[in-house]
Parts: C-alpha cells; structure tokens; sequence
C-alpha cells in the first residue's frame, strides 16, 4: 500500500472496480449504474483517508448506498412525472361567462397561450401593465397578442369574418371587449 493518496484510489480503482460495477448492475438499472459507480468512487476519493486497507466491503457499503439514493431519486422523479401527466390529462375548470356555453367552447377552442392572456385580463381582473409581468414580456407585446387573440377569439364566436354562421353571439362578452384592463 502506498501512502500517496493518489496512488491509494488507483489502487482501489484498480483491484475493486469490476466489483463494484457487477453490484451496481444487480441493484440498478442499467443506465443507472455508469452513475452509481462513479459516485461510489468519488466518495472514495474524498474520503480515500477512511478506506480500510481492504476496501472492497467499505466500497460496496457506499455503492449500497448510493444505489438507494439513485432507487429513492427514481421514485420521486416517477411520482412527479406522474402527477404531471395527470394534470395534462385534466381539463381547466373554466368558469362560465354569463352562463353562455358558447363562450367556454370558444374559450377551449384557442390556443393555450390565448386563452391564459385572455382569461387573466377578464376573469382574474389583471390590468394589462399586470398581465405583462405575469407572462413575461413587454407591454406593447402585451397589447399585439391581446389584440391577435380577442381577435381569434371573436372569430370562434362568430362576431368576426372566419367564425361560422348561426352561431349566436353573447350581447356582452369581456374577454372580446377592449375594455378589459388599464393600458
């Protein structure tokens, strides 16, 4: 054994390396396991002063427990990845305006991005200055996008060129209003 740390790691690396990855390979997943026993080495090299001059039980207690943490880590990674995909799967309870089915297919009919603009000047009672910040851009980009949409939107209610004949327009509707918001 040499006294040099570096040459204390080689060593380990060396003797208990093909070890330590046959341990990882039945306790992980495959490409999982690269990870676990380089973690499993770079505890070795930060404590390469605790390591028992036989460092093969010492360094399969750490890949033990790097192994867990990695299972742990997946688990909560498939938990959340789950409760992502449950929430894209659930429809927005969009409140109705004025009782008119009409407005909320309209509303579900538009883009994401148009339907939050417009739903955070109507119904969450935002000023336009406020709805900028809340999405993230300027105020003039603000004022073109609320443009774009109330226009997309009076189109899906029939109010503009491309909506669809018959179809019957609320008398009052805020979120196709201009009114909606202090500039």
């Amino acid at each position: 054994m040499s006294d040099r740390p570096e040459q204390r790691f080689d060593d380990l690396w060396r003797d208990h390396a093909p070890a330590v990855l046959r341990y990882a390979r039945r306790h992980v997943l495959p490409d999982e396991v690269e990870d676990v026993v380089a973690e499993t080495f770079v505890v070795a090299w930060r404590r390469i002063a605790e390591v028992p001059p036989y460092g093969l039980p010492w360094l399969l207690g750490v890949a033990r427990n790097v192994s867990a943490n990695v299972r742990r880590g997946r688990r909560r990674q498939e938990v959340l990845s789950d409760r992502i995909a449950a929430d894209r799967d659930v429809e927005p309870a969009w409140p109705e305006a004025d009782g008119d089915d009409t407005v909320t297919a309209a509303l579900h009919r538009l883009s994401d991005a148009d339907r939050e603009l417009l739903t955070l000047i109507a119904w969450d009672g935002l000023s336009h200055a406020e709805a900028a910040e809340a999405l993230g851009c300027s105020r003039g980009a603000l004022k073109v996008r609320l443009h774009r949409a109330r226009s997309r939107f009076a189109a899906l209610l029939g109010q503009g060129s491309a909506g669809p004949p018959g179809v019957p327009v609320p008398t009052s509707c805020p979120l196709t209003s201009s009114s909606g918001g202090a500039a």
